[in-house]
């Protein structure tokens, strides 16, 4: 029996190594979409569920209303954001803490109120120079997106004073968006004061690398597991305990049609793309 097993784990991690040999040499990142058509584990009885990362931003500029509509047009399940808060307590859709790489602004978000940032505009980003005035979204706009286009608003928050996320939680319950949103972070302690003030919402532990640990942090406060798909050769035995003990499992950023297939394989209900297209 023990013989078989291992058999089985070393068929599977050769399968695993040539696909991810021959998706290096496929030249995706020159491709600006992928139909999901192309992925084998699209045409089974259960796919993982398409995830646009940060807005359909492989077409539109990140984190903004065209990208956010630019998903909903696309059909994908759901759309990722990014979320801090302002100085004055505003919560807004943006990427890093500090705003000067993709804005005409300067600061970090904590330190700007959100009069300061409506004031800020986008100024990188594909397809940026197809818009005059791109600003900086407050959530209620995103979710505003997600509420009119029936689809699943995925959240990440990035920084924020904790004293916030009731704010938060009272937003998505305004656009009725409860029994649908997913919550997702690095910062676990953004996570568990979270559960602490909804049991019931969709939750992800985004870890690069997860451990066994992890996935036990993630059992223990009723998580889910996000990882890098990078990292899986690092961490496939701490993915597989996670299927075992059936907690949710996600993958980003996977763009590319064969990585996306790998994933399938280890069970992914999740997969957030720039380029694969529902």
């Amino acid at each position: 029996m023990k013989k078989k097993k291992g058999l089985k784990i070393l068929l599977v991690t050769l399968v695993l190594m040539i696909l991810i040999v021959v998706g290096i040499m496929v030249p995706h990142q020159f491709i600006p979409t992928l139909p999901s058509s192309l992925c084998i584990s699209m045409h089974g009885e259960n796919p993982p569920k398409l995830i646009a990362h940060r807005g359909f931003s492989g077409i539109y500029p990140q984190n903004t209303v065209p990208a956010f509509e630019g998903a909903v047009e696309s059909g994908f399940w759901g759309a990722e954001c990014d979320i801090h808060t302002t100085k004055d307590g505003k919560w807004v859709v943006i990427h890093d803490d500090e705003i000067s790489a993709l804005t005409n602004g300067e600061g970090y978000v904590k330190d700007l109120t959100f009069e300061e940032i409506q004031k800020i505009q986008m100024d990188s980003g594909n397809g940026i120079e197809n818009y005059g005035t791109l600003p900086i979204p407050a959530l209620e706009e995103y979710l505003s997106i997600c509420q009119r286009g029936n689809i699943v608003p995925v959240i990440e928050i990035k920084g924020c004073d904790t004293k916030y996320l009731p704010l938060l939680k009272a937003l998505i319950e305004e656009y009725e968006l409860t029994d649908k949103a997913v919550i997702i972070s690095f910062t676990k302690e953004y996570l568990t004061e979270y559960r602490k003030l909804d049991s019931e919402i969709s939750v992800l532990y985004l870890c690069s690398c997860p451990t066994k640990e992890d996935i036990d942090f993630c059992i223990e406060n009723n998580f889910g597991i996000n990882f890098h798909f990078f990292d899986l050769a690092k961490c496939a035995s701490a993915i597989s305990y996670a299927r075992e003990k059936g907690i949710e499992i996600g993958a980003w950023t996977v763009d590319n049609t064969i990585y996306a297939d790998v994933m399938a394989l280890f069970g992914a209900d999740y997969i957030t793309t720039n380029k694969i297209t529902p």
